[in-house]
This record gives C-alpha cells, sequence and structure tokens, in this order.
C-alpha cells in the first residue's frame, strides 16, 4: 500500500478524523433532507388540525389534491428555499478562501456548496410553478371545469407566483452556470429577490394596514431562510470541513444568525399584532397556539446556534446540536406552511364601500387633519421596517465611527451628522405626515418623491458610506469575499464604470421622472405594493447616483472633471424643473383612475392638487441645485488644496528631488539638439538646426518638456 507524501494535500478519506467521523456524517446529512421534509409535513397537518384548515369549506368545496397536495408541495418549496439561499450565501459569504491571494474561481468545498445551491434553487423553481395551478384549483373549487390555469393567471397572486418562479428559475440558472463567485452571488441575489416577493403572497398581501404587514412578511421571510438556511447547509456540509474551515463559516455566521433573530422578533411582533386581537388569542384560538408554538421553536433555535458557537471544539456535540436543530426547524417549517392555510383570528379583508373602500385600497385611513406644511411633520403613519432600517444604519454607522474613534483613526464629525440626518429624513419620506397622504393626494406624494430623490441621498452621499464600511471593517486575508470586498468590488466593476458617468447618471435621474409619470407605471405603483416597493428603491437609488457622481466622497471608478460636474447639474435639475411645468400644464390626471377609485375628491379638484404637485417638484429642484452647486465647487477647491498639500509634503521628504530633476532637465535642452541638428561654437548649427545667441540651437519639439531629446 502506497503512503501518500506529507507534501500532498490530503483528501477527506485521508484524514485521521473523517476516517472514524466523516463517513458516517455524510450519511446522516444525505438522509437529514428527506427526513426534515417528513417532520414539516406532520407539523403542517398537525398546525391544520389544530387551526381548521382540513375542514370542509362550505362556499367552495376545496377538492383533496388542495387540501393534502398543497401543504407537500408548500414543504418542498420552503425546503428548496431554505437550500438555495443557505448554500448561495455560505459560498459566497462564508466559507474562506483556498489561499491569502484573492480568487474569484471556485475551489472544490465552494463549487460542491454552488451545486447544492442550484439543486435546491430547482427545487424551488418546481414547487414555485407547481402552486399556481393548485392556487387556481382552490380558486374553482371541486368538481368544476374551469381552466385552472387561467384563474390562477387571472389574479394577483397566481402572477405573484408566477414572479417568484421566475426569480428561483435565474437563481437556478445562474448557480449551475456559475464557475466563479461573482456568478454565484448573482444566484444569491435572484434567491434574495424571490424571497422578498414572496412576502406578497398569503394573509400578507390582502391584510388590513398592509404596508407593514407585507413588509413584516418579506422581513421575517428573508430572516427565517438566512438563519434557517445557514444552519441547514453548514449542518449538511460540516462533515466536509475540517475543524478550522468549520470553525471560520460558524464565527461568520454569527452576526447574520444574530441580525436574523432580531428581524425574526420585530416582524413576529408587527404580524401579531395586525391579525390578533390581543394576547388572549396566543391561548384561546387555534392560529394563536400555532404562532405560539412557532415563537418558542425560534427561542430555542436561537438558544441552540449559540450553544453551537460555544462548541466548536467538540464535533460530535456540534452533531448533535445540528440534529437537533434540523428537527425544530422542521416543526417552524411546518408551522409556518399551517399558518398559511389558516385564517388569522382577526379579519384581514373589509368590503369595499364608501370609506372601507378607502381602507381596503390603501390599509389605512386618511389623517384627519388638513393637509399643510405644518402637519407634515406632526402627522405620522408609521412604516414600521423602514424606521427600523433606518435606525439600523444610523446605529452600523454609529459602530463604524466609535471603533475608528477607539483605534485612534480621525473621522470628520460632520460626515456622521450627515448620514444621521439622511436616516432621519429616510424615516420620515416613508412614516411621516408626506407618506400619511402620498396614497391620497398627488401633492404629498410629489413632496414624498421630492425627498427620497434630493434630500436623503445626498445626505447619505456626505456621509461617506463605502469609505467608513472599508475603514472600520477589517478586510480580508484568506482569498474570500466578505460585505466589504463585495461592496468595494461592485464599485470598481464595469457596470459602476458605465452609470457613474455624469450624462449617464443624469439621464438615468432625469429621465426616471418621465418614464414613470407619463406612462402607467405610477398608478401601478399606487394600486401594487410591490410597485410602490419598487418605486421607492429606484429613486431612492438613482438619487443616490446623481449625487455620488456629482458630491461623492467615496472612490469613484475614475477622476471626473468638476465643470462636467457642473454642466450635468444644470442641464439634469433644469430639465427637472421643466419636467415640472410640463406636468403643470398637463389637461389630464395622472394615474385617474386610482385617484378616482379613492373617491375622495371631484376632477376639478383633483386638477389643482395635480397642478400643486408639479409647482413643489419645480420649486424644490431650484434649492438642491444651488446647495449640489456649492458642495462641488467646495470639493473642487478641497482636492486643488489637498493636491497642492501632497506635492509640498513629497518635496520635504525627497528634499525637491522632482522640481531639481526638471530644472536638470530644462538646462539639459540648453546644449543638446535632435540627431538632425547639432549646436556649434559662435553661434553655428548644422542643417536642420537654428542657431541661437550663445551657441543655442532651437529644433523642432527639443525645447518642449514632452519632447523627444538626446
Amino acid at each position: 500500500m502506497t503512503t501518500p507524501s506529507r507534501s500532498a494535500p490530503r483528501t477527506d478519506d485521508e484524514h485521521p478524523r473523517s476516517a472514524v467521523g466523516a463517513r458516517p456524517g455524510r450519511a446522516l446529512a444525505a438522509a437529514a433532507v428527506p427526513l426534515l421534509l417528513l417532520l414539516s409535513l406532520l407539523a403542517a397537518g398537525l398546525g391544520m388540525l389544530a387551526t381548521g384548515a382540513v375542514s370542509p369549506a362550505t362556499l367552495v368545496p376545496a377538492s383533496p389534491l388542495v387540501t393534502w397536495g398543497l401543504p407537500v408541495v408548500r414543504a418542498l418549496h420552503h425546503l428548496g428555499l431554505l437550500i438555495a439561499v443557505g448554500a448561495g450565501g455560505t459560498a459566497v459569504l462564508l466559507l474562506p478562501g483556498p489561499s491569502r491571494r484573492e480568487v474569484t474561481v471556485l475551489d472544490p468545498l465552494r463549487r460542491r456548496t454552488v451545486r447544492l445551491a442550484a439543486a435546491g434553487a430547482l427545487l424551488w423553481t418546481l414547487a414555485a410553478a407547481a402552486q399556481i395551478p393548485l392556487g387556481g384549483l382552490e380558486a374553482t373549487g371541486a368538481g368544476t371545469d374551469l381552466n385552472v390555469w387561467d384563474v390562477a393567471m387571472g389574479g394577483a397572486l397566481g402572477r405573484l407566483q408566477m414572479l417568484v418562479a421566475v426569480l428561483a428559475a435565474l437563481a437556478t440558472l445562474a448557480y449551475a452556470l456559475a464557475r466563479s463567485t461573482v456568478l454565484a452571488c448573482w444566484g444569491l441575489a435572484f434567491a434574495g429577490l424571490g424571497t422578498l416577493s414572496l412576502g406578497l403572497v398569503g394573509h400578507a398581501g390582502a391584510s388590513l394596514d398592509h404596508i407593514n404587514a407585507v413588509n413584516a412578511m418579506a422581513l421575517h421571510l428573508v430572516a427565517v431562510t438566512v438563519w434557517a438556511g445557514g444552519l441547514l447547509v453548514i449542518a449538511l456540509l460540516a462533515p466536509r470541513m475540517d475543524d478550522a474551515v468549520l470553525g471560520t463559516v460558524v464565527r461568520r455566521f454569527s452576526p447574520w444568525a444574530l441580525a436574523a433573530v432580531v428581524s425574526l422578533a420585530l416582524s413576529g411582533l408587527i404580524s401579531a399584532w395586525i391579525r390578533l386581537s390581543g394576547w388572549g388569542d396566543l391561548l384561546s384560538t387555534g392560529y394563536g397556539r400555532v404562532v405560539l408554538a412557532k415563537t418558542i421553536g425560534l427561542l430555542v433555535l436561537a438558544v441552540l446556534g449559540a450553544l453551537q458557537r460555544r462548541r466548536l471544539g467538540e464535533r460530535l456535540r456540534f452533531r448533535h446540536l445540528a440534529l437537533t436543530e434540523g428537527v425544530l426547524m422542521a416543526a417552524v417549517i411546518g408551522a409556518s406552511i399551517a399558518l398559511g392555510r389558516s385564517a388569522p383570528p382577526v379579519p384581514q379583508s373589509v368590503p369595499e364601500i364608501g370609506e372601507l373602500r378607502v381602507m381596503a385600497l390603501v390599509g389605512f385611513l386618511p389623517p384627519s387633519e388638513e393637509f399643510s406644511p405644518t402637519t407634515m411633520f406632526t402627522v405620522i403613519q408609521p412604516d414600521w421596517i423602514a424606521l427600523a432600517l433606518a435606525a439600523a444604519m444610523a446605529g452600523a454607522y454609529l459602530i463604524g465611527a466609535v471603533r475608528l474613534a477607539r483605534r485612534g483613526d480621525d473621522w470628520p464629525w460632520h460626515r456622521t451628522l450627515a448620514f444621521v440626518a439622511g436616516c432621519l429624513a429616510f424615516a420620515w419620506v416613508l412614516s411621516g405626515g408626506a407618506a400619511a397622504w402620498g396614497k391620497f393626494r398627488f401633492d404629498a406624494h410629489m413632496v414624498q418623491h421630492m425627498a427620497m430623490m434630493m434630500i436623503v441621498p445626498p445626505l447619505w452621499v456626505l456621509g461617506a458610506p463605502v469609505t467608513m464600511l472599508s475603514r472600520a471593517t477589517a478586510p480580508r486575508t484568506d482569498g474570500s469575499r466578505g460585505v466589504r470586498e463585495w461592496v468595494l468590488a461592485a464599485l470598481h466593476s464595469g457596470y459602476s464604470r458605465v452609470i457613474s458617468s455624469p450624462p449617464m447618471a443624469g439621464l438615468i435621474f432625469a429621465g426616471s421622472l418621465v418614464i414613470f409619470y407619463f406612462s402607467p407605471l405610477f398608478e401601478l405603483a399606487m394600486y401594487d405594493h410591490l410597485g410602490h416597493v419598487l418605486m421607492t428603491v429606484h429613486f431612492l437609488a438613482s438619487g443616490y447616483l446623481f449625487a455620488w457622481v456629482l458630491i461623492g466622497i467615496d472612490p469613484s471608478t475614475r477622476p471626473i472633471n468638476p465643470v462636467l460636474k457642473l454642466l450635468t447639474l444644470l442641464v439634469t435639475l433644469a430639465f427637472h424643473a421643466f419636467f415640472g411645468v410640463a406636468l403643470y400644464s398637463a389637461t389630464w390626471l395622472v394615474a385617474q383612475d386610482w385617484y378616482t377609485d379613492l373617491g375622495m375628491y371631484g376632477p376639478e379638484r383633483l386638477m389643482l392638487i395635480q397642478e400643486r404637485g408639479a409647482s413643489i417638484m419645480w420649486a424644490i429642484s431650484e434649492v438642491p441645485t444651488v446647495g449640489y452647486a456649492i458642495v462641488v465647487v467646495v470639493l473642487w477647491m478641497g482636492s486643488e488644496d489637498r493636491r497642492a498639500r501632497q506635492y509640498d509634503r513629497k518635496a520635504e521628504r525627497d528634499g525637491g528631488a522632482e522640481l531639481a530633476a526638471y530644472n536638470a532637465y530644462l538646462e539639459s535642452l540648453g546644449g543638446e539638439a535632435r540627431s538632425d541638428g547639432v549646436a556649434q561654437p559662435g553661434g553655428e548649427a548644422q542643417p536642420g538646426g537654428v542657431a541661437q545667441p550663445g551657441g543655442e540651437v532651437r529644433l523642432d519639439g527639443a525645447d518642449r518638456p514632452d519632447g523627444p531629446t538626446q
């Protein structure tokens, strides 16, 4: 038998630990997935029995295929989703690199993890597609001849499920084709978008106060997927990792798990507040008891996760904890399936009659106070997830500033002030008076929109968040990429170089307004919460891009001429003002069907409100123009001063060597010439040269600093 060389890398089968532990561990990991699926189905069945979801419906008789088949499909759906996100996140963010040099190609363990993510995403895609006809069958009932696919796609729920299936398919394709971490990261991005879209499916999309209900459900699903998916994949891959790799992965996963636990607590509290009439419903109703059981399971999972981090050196103990976590995770997934099939104690829909119609369309009633500049700052319509996001961003930035201060690094206080002010403005935009009236009045919406584009982004940009991230976060030295490395890679990518040119940034900033308001997109964003979220994200991002190109402190892909910045600013915001004038002169109502369905104002009043909104757009664009111009000029002057100080410091260090070398070069030009003319004594010259007083010769290009010399 040949003994392996000491210098040759050992495989898992050659590892001393693997000989006794890896193979049984791999067998257990292979059996874990079907076992979790069976446990999830059992928990879902018990939960449906507890809530009465299996009782026959009286109005629309349910098909047995829907009653029992849909939970099976959803269990497969959730399992595929967990593996797709968990394995993708592990490969892209958690696994250490194979060397100290940064590499993007997939090493063997990372390649295996990405293939696991592709298998999970494929299962997710098939299950998501299977839910569409089952949803149509549930809507039509048993014993009908209607086309269940057409019925499903004719409703908002079916179209959302199709969107989820498409995003899952894109994630599958990206994972399957991935030969580098870059394409694997795209797969993780598609999987994340699909998870967010799932928040609109189920009770949340039709809930009262559906803004908070949908946002809470989306956050809840993302948190569960990150946490449970990460735990599941780490447990599946643990037999293939040595102790050092496993310890690194679990340590890197811990901050994500902590953030997920906090997010679960917040989103669960919001969802329970919307769907339960009081704390008594937790014990007095079947729905409440399932919610309570799910909450206890999540808390126990959090405790077990903390124990795992303390037991990293004991592989047998880690395996036992992972098995226990898997059982609890399956029970929690089953409880989620049961809740998705059950009606909450508080009805989540109202008849669209009179004032209730406004409630059904928007999710809440308009404020009783009159809309005015004063009440925009005194009325609150809280978007709890937006408030939590603003607090999280400000808190993370302040933690970074404190870390730099303790390290002795200087960080300008005005940057911290600007970023925190931007977070406060963001919270007001989505939870203040403008948000309270934003869906009822066009002028209030325009205040909200202009603040999203021209107040929040510049404040964030002046805070230099990327510079803060790069300085406050330790870089990775093992060749892998964390959040810091991915952000910097995106910042210096070819895509970033294209969109960060001033003309392109101005085109995106101004062109979005024309496309959005002079097309059905605005009305779609009013009717559909997903459209409203996409609108918010797009205009925040376009405003941030525009501000970063003009007044950004964070590093850019290439230096930009300040004159070009000023020209882009003047042209873009002049167009912005002219667009406000065009909107003011419009003879038709923007989103007429939406405001007519609300029935709050007549056509003449709606036209006056629209003109007022157009005036706000025109007026607000003037003030930021001056502010942007001042900041551009100040940064321009500051850059020139910094360049001069850098040159002076360099001259002090090298004793003016650069200046001395340049002076010597000029002196050498007085006695040298090109090969086609040589200076002669007495001022004569060979052919091709022109005699100068004192014996010097001036030749074409020889007296220029950039000209050729002998």
